[in-house]
């Protein structure tokens, strides 16, 4: 059995699955999470921004709809801490599908910023998943902040998105 999961954050970053452990069931493909935005209000022990969805009417987040294994979304969720998952309708070419969100479960009151690696994993990840150019622009207008964390920061920007690259 299989679990159709919708990314809006890093995990649109395939590399960042490959990481965790998980092993998506071929490619992702692109989808719109309806009547909400996204925004980093995640709370994150680095103290950074992390990125999260809430409800929004008139205003939609893109994403990718991975579908993995069973067994992998209980290893995502592991890596997810500080997540909860809904199941919400995402839209695919016109089909409205059931997926898991993962949904921050104590936002924070105000957003943070988030680093630059993790900026980057946005924007790269939907780039990778051929998302519409408006939102990947939209996406690269976000405000981030460097990582004091100078292994962290390597560690991060080594992770590709997309394999071979």
């Amino acid at each position: 059995m299989s679990e159709r999961v919708f990314a809006y954050g890093s995990n649109m970053c395939s590399g960042r699955f490959r990481d965790y452990g998980v092993s998506p069931e071929g490619k992702g493909v692109p989808a719109l999470l309806r009547d909400h935005r996204l925004l980093f209000n995640k709370r994150s022990d680095d103290g950074s921004g992390k990125a999260n969805v809430e409800a929004a009417a008139g205003v939609d987040v893109w994403g990718v709809l991975y579908t993995i294994p069973n067994a992998d979304l209980g290893v995502l969720e592991s890596e997810e801490v500080g997540y909860v998952k809904r199941n919400e309708p995402v839209t695919v070419d016109d089909t409205v599908i059931e997926a898991w969100v993962l949904v921050a479960s104590h936002p924070r009151a105000e957003p943070r910023q988030p680093y630059g690696w993790y900026k980057r994993f946005l924007v790269d990840g939907a780039r990778e998943h051929g998302l519409p150019a408006s939102y990947i622009d939209s996406l690269d207008t976000i405000q981030a902040t460097d990582d004091s964390d100078r292994e962290r920061d390597q560690k991060k920007r080594a992770l590709k998105c997309a394999e071979g690259t």
